[in-house]
């Protein structure tokens, strides 16, 4: 009920023309119409791909390759699992300030460090083929959430499977494709 009334609500309402103070006038597809030939919608939705194309993806792979990580039985795991995590306890003003100051393309701390080494950087923010990426680059630091949820799966795959898979022969990489993946999908997904 929570999932599907306000599904059909929504997909009822934007076949809908509303001004909040009077009830809504059922016109059908003309908003989606009036959809396609606005080329600002189009231009949004291309961009709104093209970041989700960059980021889901990385974001994916970066938090399941820490929670993996943070699996392993280590020294000062406690400690890493902290560090993992802090980022996202970051408010977001302050996040914002310290990503425009690694940025900056003049004094940013990315920037400067490539000068270091003979490269002039682009300006990050400002440069329109630049802009998309460091923004999805950006979107890794708050991963901490994901990665906790990842290695709560992992932690759940039963240690007899890894052993089974160990006695087939499996080396490390065919258990994480046969065992740990499959055994996190319904998390992964």
């Amino acid at each position: 009920g929570f999932t599907l009334v306000p599904l059909a609500l929504s997909l009822y309402y934007s076949l809908c023309e509303q001004n909040l103070l009077q009830p809504p006038l059922f016109v059908g597809w003309d908003n989606y119409r009036e959809l396609t030939g606005d080329a600002v919608f189009r231009e949004s939705l291309g961009n709104t791909l093209y970041y989700a194309a960059m980021a889901l993806p990385a974001g994916m792979l970066v938090s399941l390759g820490l929670a993996l990580l943070l699996n392993l039985p280590i020294r000062g795991q406690v400690l890493y699992r902290t560090i993992i995590f802090l980022p996202s306890l970051v408010p977001v003003v302050a996040s914002a300030m310290i990503w425009l100051w690694l940025f900056n393309s003049k004094l940013g701390l990315i920037n400067s460090l490539l000068r270091m080494i003979g490269v002039e950087g682009p300006g990050w923010l400002t440069d329109a083929r630049w802009a998309m990426p460091a923004l999805a680059f950006m979107s890794l630091w708050g991963v901490g959430h994901t990665v906790v949820i990842y290695l709560t799966g992992l932690q759940d795959v039963p240690v007899e499977l890894y052993e089974a898979a160990e006695i087939d022969g499996a080396g490390p990489w065919r258990r994480l494709w046969h065992v740990t993946l499959p055994m996190i999908s319904p998390v992964i997904f």
